[in-house]
């Protein structure tokens, strides 16, 4: 149990919170790389030695002295998670909105369960490389803007008399920072507009792009991505500072680059990185060592893409609202504006696997005679891949990203281990509007297959897994984003006099269901429906089955408390609650499915005051309820195994006394 208050004492009545105007919309990529059409390759030829630069961009003095495999192995999220959660925490509000926050309290924000369960699962990819994180942080040092958050302050403060280059990779403000541009590879408004270069812009185009930022002194440069295509599709994804273009002739020409993985300055490492482009046959050629892989492409196979400065950076003078600028990708619905909700691209359904391996994701449909149809994905164009920037040449798979209008549609998932790596576990996260779904420590064995089927419904995701050999299950988990409820109440007291509360609270839950022992060709599934606030779960083994369950509460309390009727006093005050209740041995019998309540697993504030509720978190001790309905499983072992509520009045309940696992408290 974390138990955290906060109490802030108002001698006026609160104002109200002034009005947020959206944040305008970016350029397309189109208009942004393309608005000069002057031959910019005619522009070069003239210049001293046929270059140009960005200016005072040195790989030796303002690249990184580690590597990005050094820094890769520095950094442990696992060492003081709670340190990492509270730094990003604010980036997170910078990027969504106060909306991550339970109940939109941004001075004191406690990250509803599927917030937390994004960012960590991000943090996750972190141990397939930094490439995207290290190479758009170098342009952020090279030329800093105003600071917008402390650390970065920090960070900005630690360079004063100092180059990049002498920046260390245990500097924990250098981690985080780097972090933070690498988790924005996936942000949606970054990757559609990157994908959308990759797609329409042809190796010349691109640098003719690059040329225009160099050519005109911007300080808004680009990062650029390489990629690898393998049976088609993108993997080994790569990022790379480019800052300087020479005319070798003929039609060549040698974009240099920074990249992670060389640093500028070791013997080891190669001088003049460069990346070379042929505008007469349209095609590009990297390799930065002789023994190295060969990274290359023409005007077809769409491996070479931009990402401009601008576009993962919010606008430093927008104050903190209910959304920020870029769409949430695990937010409920309903938080922004119809105004804002214009300048923000469309929700999505995230499908990601952190891991290498091969991710397959395709429409399901039974058929009457419980044959399994695959459908290819009707509307490619709206189905985005988002490949995946680590650098270390990882077969990382791309990302689906599929259009809102496949709620509620079965998806076959299909992972198979790369058959030249070894064994390796691996998460598969599913993003939904308002929730996250995990599978984690999944076994991918080199060259084996496992499916499973994912359901992202508008009230909450389901997951099917099917074993594909006799196994521990791996851990399953749902987190979901926060419910808010509001009331006023008398809470005046002798000791007190008058006083009136103006009370929120907001909940926010998780789930992790792990322990069962799964045969071979069956099935296990977990469901949220929070529509009716409840938790689901089943399989279809003969036999009756044991789980161990795992729900997470984090409560957020705020009262706004009016002292005296006149001239009133305010007090505001919050509470933050924080809980884990773990119950083994949670049993099941076949052609059952189990169903947990978990609204009434919070503690209910009511109208109780501050030290009441304090005695009642410092007390808490709460058993897990279960109750059984019949299980309506499809006889096809290879497809989703539907939990559907019966409607009805459950067949069986048993209480399970869960074990609550208590923190530290601090005020």
């Amino acid at each position: 149990m974390l138990l955290t208050t906060y109490i802030t004492v108002q001698l006026l009545p609160y104002g109200a919170l002034a009005a947020v105007s959206p944040w305008a919309t970016r350029q397309t990529p189109a208009a942004a790389l393309t608005s000069d059409h002057l031959d910019r390759l005619a522009q070069l030829e003239p210049l001293p030695g046929g270059s140009v630069a960005l200016p005072n961009f040195d790989p030796a003095v303002n690249g990184f002295q580690f590597s990005n495999q050094e820094l890769t192995q520095a950094i442990d999220t696992t060492r003081n998670p709670q340190a990492w959660e509270e730094v990003l925490t604010e980036q997170l509000q910078q990027l969504f909105g106060t909306q991550v926050c339970i109940g939109g309290e941004s001075a004191t924000c406690v990250l509803t369960a599927a917030a937390q369960s994004w960012l960590q699962t991000q943090l996750g990819r972190m141990n397939q490389g930094l490439s995207e994180g290290m190479a758009a942080a170098v342009l952020d040092l090279w030329q800093p803007s105003q600071p917008r958050l402390p650390w970065w302050q920090r960070l900005v403060n630690a360079l004063l008399g100092r180059t990049v280059f002498g920046l260390v990779r245990t500097l924990f403000d250098l981690q985080t920072f780097i972090a933070n541009l690498f988790l924005m590879q996936g942000v949606t408004e970054v990757a559609q507009q990157t994908q959308a270069v990759r797609d329409t812009f042809t190796p010349t185009q691109i640098l003719r792009s690059l040329l225009g930022v160099f050519l005109s002194g911007s300080l808004d440069p680009f990062t650029m991505g390489i990629y690898r295509r393998l049976e088609g599709a993108l993997t080994e994804g790569h990022s790379l500072t480019p800052y300087r273009v020479e005319d070798r002739g003929s039609g060549k020409y040698w974009v240099y680059v920074y990249d992670s993985n060389y640093p500028a300055g070791r013997p080891s490492s190669p001088a003049d990185l460069h990346v070379e482009f042929d505008t007469q046959a349209d095609t590009w050629t990297y390799q930065p060592i002789a023994s190295g892989q060969v990274f290359q492409g023409d005007g077809q196979s769409k491996t070479l893409d931009l990402t401009q400065r601008s576009w993962r950076q919010p606008p430093a003078d927008q104050p903190l609202a209910a959304t920020g600028p870029f769409t949430c990708p695990f937010c409920a619905p309903g938080a922004e504006t119809e105004a804002e909700a214009e300048t923000k691209a469309t929700a999505t359904v995230d499908i990601t696997l952190i891991g290498e391996g091969v991710l397959t994701v395709t429409p399901y449909e039974e058929t009457a005679d419980a044959d399994l149809t695959l459908l290819s994905v009707g509307n490619q164009d709206a189905v985005e891949l988002v490949p995946f920037k680590g650098g270390l040449n990882r077969g990382v798979p791309a990302s689906y990203r599929l259009p809102a209008d496949q709620l509620g549609q079965p998806l076959q998932v299909t992972l198979t281990g790369m058959a030249t790596a070894p064994t390796q576990t691996a998460t598969l996260q599913l993003t939904g509007p308002g929730y996250t779904a995990n599978v984690e420590e999944l076994r991918l064995d080199p060259s084996q297959t496992l499916t499973l089927f994912l359901v992202a419904n508008a009230t909450g995701p389901e997951i099917t897994l099917v074993a594909n050999r006799a196994t521990d299950l791996p851990h399953l988990s749902i987190s979901l984003t926060d419910d808010t409820s509001a009331y006023q109440f008398n809470s005046s007291t002798p000791e007190t006099g008058f006083s009136i509360t103006d009370r929120q609270v907001s909940k926010s839950s998780g789930f992790d269901l792990s322990g069962l022992k799964l045969p071979a060709g069956q099935r296990v599934a977990l469901a949220a429906k929070t529509d009716l606030k409840r938790l689901y779960f089943a399989d279809d083994t003969l036999a009756p089955s044991q789980y161990t369950l795992t729900v997470k509460n984090r409560i957020v309390i705020k009262d706004r408390i009016q002292l005296g009727e006149r001239q009133p006093d305010f007090v505001n005050y919050t509470l933050a609650y924080d809980e884990n209740m773990r119950a083994s041995g949670v049993q099941i019998d076949r052609q059952r499915q189990a169903f947990f309540d978990y609204d009434p697993a919070f503690i209910d504030p009511a109208e109780l005051p501050r030290q009441t509720l304090l005695e009642a978190f410092d007390q808490r001790d709460f058993p897990i309820a279960i109750a059984y309905e019949p299980l309506m499983a499809s006889a096809n072992g290879q497809s989703p195994l539907r939990l559907v509520p019966s409607g009805g009045e459950p067949v069986g309940r048993r209480v399970f006394q869960g074990a609550l696992q208590k923190g530290g408290e601090k005020a």
